[in-house]
């Protein structure tokens, strides 16, 4: 895969990528739904340990991301199953942010409404601390976001910084939208020492039957207990055995298996 050099301007706005709070151990369950639909389209458990995070994806086919701050690196694993081997792709933290720079500037990115805002989100922003319900509108995308206040900045640092990876990765990985205004989201809930609880993400049409109505439901829990620990050793061991293959060859993979 080819890489881009990174501008300074990019490089200043993504510094803090790099750098991990010493943020206590902790785990969040995340749920996304589309639309007003009861039952989830995916689930989510991501355990912070250490300097590592743990994502793992609870719904079929299972995939396990993890960072590790410590090395700069982050893995990308699939288990397998059945007679499948596991696999695995690592990238260094550089790397991540050079591919998300490069298919920025140079991808064969969508031309409509929403990817020309995703390349250069502006919103307005507003926060009501009574409600404590953030809101960034923009057109034709708006966030709205449920925040739970914490005493403990240095959580509320590290989660932001875990959701800023996500929206990279998913990018680079899964086509998923241009992570800037995600990360602009993130930004403004960790600037008010919270973390989200529930965040939901409309895109607005002219066209109703078009519009695009997604949420994700968050529970913390700030203490690990003996699942997690087992989570944890049950990953490093597929780590272990898993066979690494190039970036390009894991997606290929993961994507079939979605099919």
């Amino acid at each position: 895969m080819k890489t881009a050099t990174l501008p300074t301007a990019v490089l200043a706005v993504w510094s803090s990528l790099v750098c991990v709070s010493n943020a206590a151990d902790f785990q969040v369950a995340t749920s996304i739904y589309r639309g007003n639909e009861r039952s989830p389209v995916a689930s989510y458990q991501t355990v912070f340990k250490g300097d590592k995070i743990y994502d793992v994806v609870m719904t079929p086919p299972r995939q396990v991301t993890i960072i590790d701050f410590s090395t700069g690196q982050i893995t990308m694993l699939d288990p397998g199953k059945g007679q499948d081997t596991a696999v695995r792709t690592t990238m260094s933290t550089q790397d991540v942010l050079q591919h998300a720079t490069y298919f920025k500037q140079y991808g064969d990115l969508p031309s409509n409404p929403l990817w020309d805002f995703l390349k250069d989100p502006s919103f307005q922003t507003s926060y009501d601390p009574g409600t404590r319900v953030l809101k960034l509108s923009g057109d034709p995308l708006i966030y709205e976001a449920d925040l739970q206040k914490i005493e403990d900045q240095p959580l509320a640092d590290a989660y932001s910084q875990f959701c800023d990876w996500s929206a990279m990765l998913n990018f680079i990985s899964m086509g998923s939208d241009l992570p800037q205004a995600r990360m602009s989201l993130n930004a403004e809930v960790k600037s008010r020492g919270a973390v989200p609880t529930e965040v939901r993400k409309t895109i607005r049409n002219a066209d109703p039957s078009k519009i695009v109505s997604l949420k994700s439901r968050h529970e913390y829990r700030w203490t690990l207990n003996v699942s997690d620990d087992k989570l944890i050793q049950s990953i490093e061991a597929d780590l272990a055995k898993a066979k690494p293959v190039k970036f390009d060859a894991y997606i290929k993979r993961a994507s079939a298996a979605q099919k």
